[in-house]
C-alpha cells in the first residue's frame, strides 16, 4: 500500500497508548482502525476488493457522535487496460455521518448512522468517475474496557448520474460493503477538588410522647347478647350508647353496626304474638321485655333460628323460656306445666 495508510497506522498506533480515558461520554474522541471489503456497482467497471484506513469521531452527546471514515483500496480493473499498463486503479473512499448507539445491555451497542460518501478514483482511466451520495450504516459494538471497544458494520451509499463529469459522463451507482475496526475512546480526565467541609452540628434527638386522648365519659352497663354472654357498654349523659374499647358512639358507625347473635325483633312469629312450641309444649309471650343477666340464663333451644334461654339450673319441662329481641332486652315466653300439647 501506498503512504496514503498514514492515518490508519496513527489509529493503529493509537491503541497500544498507555490508557487515557475511562468511558465514552459527552466530549468524548474516538480514534480507530477501520477495515473494509467493498462491493462495487457493476457500472463502476472494477472488481470487488479489500481496503484499510482509519476513523475519527467527536460525541457531543453521551449516544450521539459525529464520525468520518476513510480507506483505501486497489480493486482490479475488470475489462479494459489502465494507466500505463496497470490493471488495478486507487480507490479512496470517505464517509462523513451522525452515528447513534442504543446500548443493548452493558458492553454491547446497536449502532444506526447516515451521512454522505464520497468516491475517489485517482487513476480512473475511465473508470470509476469521481462523486458522492447519500450512504447508511447499522452495525454493532462491543466493550471490552470503557476505552477499547470493536466495531462490525455494513454500509451502503448511492452515487447519482453526472453528464458533465470526466473523464466520462458518470452513471448511478449504488456500493455495499462491510468493515469492522477497533476504537480507543478518550475524554478529558474529570478534576476532582477536595472541599473541606465545617464539621456537622451534633445529633439532635427529638423525643415525642404520643398521648392518647381520653375515653368519652359515661355510665358502663353490662347487655346480655343472644350469644350468651355478657358485653359492657356506656351511656352518656346525653343518652347515647357507646360501644367497644374506645367507647365509640353508636350514632357515628351508623346503621352497619351490628352486635352478635340472632334477635327476634321484626319476625313475623314475633310480631304477631304467635305461640312457642318447643318439646310438646306450647309458650306463649308473657309480660314485658325485660333485661337479663347471661350470667342467670342457659341456652336450650332454638325457634325458627331464634336462641332459647331458660333460668340457670331449671329443669325440665321448662316453665319460662326467654327469647332475645335485641341486644340486652329479652321477651319471656311461658306455658301451663299442666296442659301438654294433645290432651
Amino acid at each position: 500500500m501506498k503512504g496514503r495508510f498514514i492515518l490508519a497506522m496513527a489509529a493503529t498506533a493509537a491503541l497500544i497508548l498507555p490508557e487515557m480515558a475511562v468511558a465514552q461520554s459527552a466530549g468524548a474522541i474516538e480514534l480507530g482502525a477501520v477495515g473494509r471489503y467493498q462491493i462495487f456497482d457493476s457500472e463502476v467497471g472494477v472488481d470487488n476488493a479489500p481496503g484499510i484506513g482509519g476513523r475519527l469521531g467527536v460525541f457531543f452527546l453521551p449516544n450521539l457522535s459525529v464520525e468520518a471514515d476513510w480507506t483505501y483500496a486497489e480493486p482490479e480493473l475488470e475489462d479494459q487496460p489502465g494507466f500505463q499498463g496497470r490493471t488495478f486503479i486507487s480507490h479512496e473512499l470517505l464517509q462523513v455521518r451522525l452515528l447513534y448507539t442504543h446500548w443493548l445491555g452493558e458492553n454491547a451497542g446497536l449502532l444506526l448512522g447516515g451521512g454522505y460518501s464520497y468516491d475517489n478514483y485517482t487513476r480512473p482511466r475511465r473508470v470509476g468517475v469521481r462523486g458522492g451520495g447519500p450512504g447508511g450504516l447499522l452495525g454493532l459494538r462491543y466493550k471490552f474496557t470503557d476505552m477499547i471497544s470493536t466495531r462490525i458494520e455494513g454500509y451502503g451509499y448511492f452515487v447519482p448520474e453526472d453528464d458533465d463529469t470526466l473523464p466520462a459522463p458518470r452513471p448511478s451507482t449504488f456500493n455495499l460493503g462491510v468493515q469492522a475496526g477497533v476504537s480507543m475512546m478518550f475524554r478529558e480526565r474529570e478534576v476532582v477538588r477536595e472541599v473541606q467541609l465545617p464539621a456537622p452540628p451534633p445529633d439532635t434527638v427529638v423525643v415525642r410522647e404520643e398521648v392518647e386522648p381520653p375515653l368519652p365519659e359515661g355510665t358502663p352497663s353490662q347487655i346480655c347478647l343472644a350469644t350468651g354472654e355478657n358485653v359492657t357498654i356506656y351511656i352518656t349523659p346525653q343518652g347515647d350508647t357507646l360501644v367497644g374499647p374506645r367507647r365509640v358512639s353508636v350514632q357515628q358507625l351508623g346503621p352497619g353496626v351490628a352486635f352478635a347473635g340472632e334477635y327476634a325483633t321484626g319476625r313475623d312469629w314475633f310480631v304477631n304474638d304467635e305461640p312457642i312450641p318447643f318439646e310438646d309444649r306450647s309458650y306463649a309471650k308473657s309480660g314485658g321485655e325485660v333485661g337479663l343477666d347471661c350470667n342467670n340464663i342457659m341456652r336450650v333451644g332454638e325457634h325458627m333460628g331464634v336462641p332459647l334461654f331458660a333460668n340457670t339450673g331449671a329443669e325440665r319441662p321448662f316453665e319460662t323460656l326467654y327469647v332475645p329481641v335485641r341486644p340486652g332486652v329479652w321477651q319471656a315466653y311461658q306455658t301451663d306445666l299442666a296442659a301438654v300439647r294433645g290432651q
